[in-house]
């Protein structure tokens, strides 16, 4: 907790400053770090020996496990658009600042929702994508959660292939993880993998969360293990309270000892120039052969002599394979595009979740001391000292502090019915993140958010102790889609989320809003500490009664936020993507995020993760590596 009052103003002062005010100077200290970098690369670069055994497109959290897999054994070429990640990306409390800077985001947005997003500019959503070494693990939360095991017996199910089950897929979390948390259940965890999972050192007001959950009759689960309903504060990949993304995790460590096996080319844009396709093709059968990018502005190829792996996540694996000429053949032609393979479920199957963001919630001090943290406010050299000395305090923390999942009504009663254990569909998530003068236009930049929206509804809450709860229908029926602008592989995507387009969606995230006003209002564990909802109505959904089914219906549709875990859109299944091979091509493979045939039920880092490990285990068994 932070403490009311500070004794040495000029020292908050300093540290005040360097956490808010000195942050308006990341935008040039990126762009510097990025120029640098680059001139850095170019100067060392030298175009060598451009065949190699197998080509990876992306470094995200699939593709870097995939490159540190392979590479034991054969010789891999890793591309990645962007470069080095930059250092403060690794401090936890600077994630939200990080979002939308153009030389670390994609900054992609969905096209004007129908049915969502009234209230954000030109109702689109932001999506956020990862532009560097490491991907989107460079720009998340850091929130380790695999979800639930029917999540994964449901790919087993879908494919018609059981190494996607939970008990198949269970071995290769472990191996991926050195779990550090207290509950760590061996038969579950991991202790000498890659990823470093630790629980939080900040976040008093995640207690309460918790507590008040376990008030209501709700268990304490290990999140990370098999559960049916339960609350538990987060554990992060962190080490020593400093990201654990894909890039420190899965490169860093290898990338001097193997370098005769794996080569990174950095700010290297696969595209096309010479040829019709990005990826490389030949034969009547499509082999796939390697592929075209652009690095300082000159054109490369790079072979391979077995496969090509698109690992460029939701948005960018289906754009690689619809300018590749491989998507349905109606919309390739529509836009100048030959079609090499008519396979319409590229780019659709879209799947996010959707945050209802219900809040803001106000609370009191304890014992004079805060039981949130907002920088401008509670900054003392001492958080400086806490976290670089041992990776603890409030920089630790980037506000995403702990989850519930709840079975919604009728969930309930089909598993009661079916005599079936229960799989929550929905997920509440605890953001302890206060608003302070910064919050206005923070806010409009990480959620879109009209401007004129943001001041009227969070101005009566700034610089007071507050909290959010995110409620998620965490398995959505509604169903999105990804198009091209044209057949320019750097034009605008057309991104459609399709967000509450299934009626059960926005049924289950309002049943969600109810469960999260039940768990503050009516326990003693929130009330002990005076929460209380704020009463400044959404501005958009005046002309409904406050706190009415109606106005929480409205407040959905125009709040509309997504949390950044796009998915689905290259499924993979028997009829369109067996083993995460493109149909109707040889030795070209999709693994990533977008194979996922439907979405987990929770954050989705950790099932990259392991799409990741379990599809490099596939290739290598296909050639002949055995596990």
């Amino acid at each position: 907790m932070t403490t009311v009052a500070l004794s040495n103003p000029i020292s908050m002062g300093f540290t005040t400053f360097f956490l808010t005010t000195g942050m308006a100077l990341l935008p040039a200290l990126i762009l510097q770090f990025s120029l640098l970098d680059e001139i850095s690369d170019r100067l060392v670069f030298i175009r060598q020996d451009e065949e190699y055994d197998f080509i990876i497109v992306g470094s995200g959290s699939s593709g870097s496990v995939v490159a540190n897999r392979l590479s034991e054994k054969f010789r891999v070429l890793l591309l990645e658009a962007g470069g080095e990640p930059f250092p403060m990306q690794s401090i936890p409390v600077c994630a939200p600042l990080m979002l939308g800077n153009p030389t670390l985001d994609w900054n992609f947005y969905s096209v004007p929702q129908q049915y969502s997003c009234f209230s954000l500019n030109n109702q689109s959503s932001y999506w956020p994508r990862g532009k560097n070494l490491g991907g989107t693990s460079n720009l998340n939360f850091m929130v380790w959660l695999r979800g639930h095991p029917y999540d994964y017996d449901n790919w087993g199910e879908l494919t018609q292939d059981e190494r996607w089950s939970y008990d198949e897929l269970l071995p290769y979390f472990r191996k991926s993880e050195t779990y550090t948390a207290a509950d760590g259940d061996p038969s579950f965890h991991g202790f000498d993998g890659e990823v470093t999972v630790s629980s939080q050192s900040f976040g008093p007001i995640s207690k309460y969360f918790v507590k008040a959950a376990e008030e209501l009759g709700h268990r304490r689960v290990d999140l990370n293990a098999p559960y049916q309903e339960g609350f538990n504060e987060h554990v992060y990949n962190q080490k020593r309270g400093h990201r654990a993304g894909a890039f420190s995790s899965f490169l860093q460590p290898i990338r001097q000892s193997r370098r005769d096996k794996l080569t990174i080319r950095k700010y290297a844009l696969v595209t096309k120039w010479h040829k019709e396709d990005i990826v490389l093709f030949k034969g009547s059968n499509n082999l796939a052969f390697g592929v075209e990018y652009e690095k300082g502005g000159i054109v490369h190829q790079a072979k391979c002599t077995k496969e090509v792996i698109l690992s460029a996540g939701a948005v960018g694996s289906p754009r690689i394979l619809m300018q590749s000429g491989i998507g349905a053949a109606q919309h390739l032609e529509s836009v100048g595009i030959n079609t090499r393979v008519n396979l319409p479920g590229v780019g659709q199957n879209l799947q996010d979740h959707v945050i209802g963001l219900v809040g803001p919630f106000t609370i009191d001090p304890v014992d004079g001391q805060h039981l949130t943290y907002l920088a401008s406010r509670d900054s003392s050299p001492s958080d400086l000292f806490q976290y670089v000395g041992s990776g603890i305090g409030p920089l630790s923390q980037a506000g995403v502090m702990a989850s519930g999942f709840v079975a919604s009504n009728k969930t309930k009663l089909i598993a009661k019915i079916n005599n079936k254990i229960i799989w929550p569909d929905i997920q509440l998530i605890l953001l302890g993140i206060p608003k302070d003068a910064n919050a206005i236009a923070s806010l409009a930049k990480v959620y879109n958010l009209r401007r004129d929206i943001a001041e009227e509804f969070y101005s009566p809450v700034v610089g007071v102790d507050s909290f959010h709860i995110m409620s998620i229908a965490s398995r959505p029926k509604s169903r999105g889609q990804i198009l091209l602008s044209s057949k320019d592989p750097k034009s605008r995507l057309l991104i459609d989320p399709k967000y509450y387009h299934h009626p059960d969606d926005i049924a289950v995230t309002l049943e969600g809003v109810k469960k999260a006003l039940n768990l503050v209002e009516n326990t003693k564990t929130f009330q002990s500490i005076g929460a209380r909802l704020s009463t400044t109505p959404f501005p958009s959904c005046k002309s409904h009664a406050f706190r009415s089914d109606a106005y929480w219906e409205c407040y959905l549709r125009h709040y509309t936020l997504s949390v950044y875990h796009q998915a689905g859109s290259c499924k993979m299944g028997r009829a369109d993507d067996p083993e995460a091979v493109c149909v109707r091509t040889e030795r070209l493979r999709v693994i990533d995020a977008s194979i996922m045939p439907q979405i987990v039920s929770s954050n989705i880092q950790a099932a990259c993760t392991v799409i990741g490990e379990r599809g490099s285990q596939i290739i290598k068994e296909y050639w002949g590596i055995a596990p």
